[in-house]
């Protein structure tokens, strides 16, 4: 294997963009039309990939938002920015509603951020 690309099921494609575009400065890779046709798509910043699918059965939103709080996640998606408190303070600004920006026990400073779908994203 050379590479992983986790797939998205998302409630709406243009909705999940709009947040990923905002929030966490993503790039759509695939063709405008196509997404339009589809309702699909690939996504980049940096050198992480996503790829999002529309689906009539989205994932649960309704889940605590806090990671840690909740031992049954079945993904998180744990990236590792540049520079974790200029990202919490961007997607603060932003409106968007991350967990506390803190140095956890082994010595990680990070925070948490679910999409418009439920999907987890940690930062450190």
């Amino acid at each position: 294997m050379k590479n992983l690309i986790p797939m998205l099921n998302v409630a709406d494609i243009e909705r999940s963009l709009t947040f990923y575009r905002q929030a966490l400065h993503f790039e759509l890779v695939s063709d405008p039309e196509l997404v339009a046709e589809w309702r699909w798509a690939t996504i980049r910043s940096g050198s992480i990939e996503l790829m999002l699918s529309e689906t009539e059965c989205p994932p649960r939103v309704d889940i605590d938002m806090d990671p840690h709080a909740n031992v049954s996640w079945p993904c998180i998606f744990y990236c590792y920015p540049d520079n974790v408190g200029e990202l919490y303070w961007h997607v603060a600004k932003k409106g968007f509603k991350p967990t506390k920006l803190d140095t956890t026990h082994y010595g990680m400073r990070e925070f948490s951020l679910q999409d418009p779908d439920g999907h987890m994203l940690s930062f450190g």
